[in-house]
């Protein structure tokens, strides 16, 4: 007796799609404004505001499919109808989102379980960095040191949230350091370099240029400014 052939159940993913009033929408209220933006000089800024809040009709209260959706077909038209470069369309899009986050409207989270997963592990870190948020880094390494030995379940716990707090907090110090440094060493050069060009503009400067010349402090400052 032979066998019957076993029948495949066909499941067919239901993937959301732009209507064609959407995708006429994008071109006609955001690609071609978007385009006049890309040549507008000063006026740039207005008009890239004006497509956000075009935007908003599409995406203020819509899925996570069709908002990667429309920002996809933005960037696409851009490129494939405007001729813009793709990392300038890019660039344009997140611009045109950053305004729409500042009105309230962003990405929708997913519903899949693994969206699901990182939302939740997301607002588990956000839940403690607000915890220790106004603790100083010198106090929460005294308390991982405090914490070091300890096995029990709360122990444990405690050391691994301070631990990724100290390096988050221990990072964002090295690069406010960074960004204060190279501000300052900005205007140390702009200040000297504008003296010593006033300096090479008279023979009196010259002259006092010359004295400097002889001066080691003076001549490491003009090394520094002109290196």
């Amino acid at each position: 007796m032979s066998k019957k052939p076993a029948i495949k159940k066909v499941v067919s993913a239901i993937q959301e799609v732009l209507s064609i009033q959407d995708k006429k929408f994008i071109d006609v209220e955001m690609v071609d404004v978007m385009a006049q933006a890309h040549n507008a000089g000063l006026k740039r800024s207005e008009l890239v505001f004006q497509v956000a809040n075009a935007s908003k009709s599409l995406v203020k209260e819509c899925t996570k499919e069709k908002w990667e959706l429309v920002w996809a077909d933005f960037e696409n038209r851009l490129v494939n109808t405007k001729e813009i470069l793709p990392s300038t369309a890019r660039n344009y899009r997140v611009e045109v989102v950053k305004i729409l986050k500042a009105d309230g409207i962003e990405k929708p989270k997913g519903t899949s379980k693994t969206a699901k997963h990182e939302q939740a592990k997301k607002a588990n870190k956000d839940a403690i960095d607000k915890k220790y948020e106004h603790e100083s880094i010198e106090n929460l390494t005294s308390n991982l040191v405090n914490l070091i030995g300890l096995t029990d379940k709360d122990s444990v716990q405690k050391f691994k949230e301070v631990s990724s707090v100290v390096l988050k907090k221990t990072k964002e110090k090295g690069e406010q350091e960074k960004q204060n440094e190279t501000q300052a060493q900005k205007d140390f050069k702009s200040e000297y370099t504008t003296w010593f060009q006033g300096l090479l503009k008279t023979d009196e400067g010259k002259k006092e240029l010359i004295a400097f010349r002889l001066n080691k402090e003076v001549r490491a400052v003009l090394i520094k400014v002109l290196n």
